[in-house]
């Protein structure tokens, strides 16, 4: 069974207490690898997620016949 992706705000908790954990040193080298290897796979799905929504907070904007990316905050006059 596929293990349910956790939300940013969980992973990026998770990636905290996996990152003390590693600087506190009291692990073993194998769990430190393991910890070391879900922590990437953390920081992975939190820059995937961060990326996803930067490209929804942009607006592809037609200009003059140029596409033109809008922040979404500068979009229809809103700052």
């Amino acid at each position: 069974m596929a293990e349910k992706e956790l939300s940013f705000e969980e992973a990026v908790d998770k990636l905290g207490i996996i990152v003390k954990e590693l600087e506190d040193g009291d692990i073993s080298l194998e769990n430190a690898l393991e910890s070391f290897q879900q922590g990437v796979a953390l920081l992975q799905q939190c820059n995937k997620r961060l990326t996803e929504v930067e490209a929804k907070m942009n607006v592809l904007v037609d200009e003059y016949g140029e596409i033109k990316i809008v922040p979404f905050e500068e979009r229809d006059g809103v700052k």
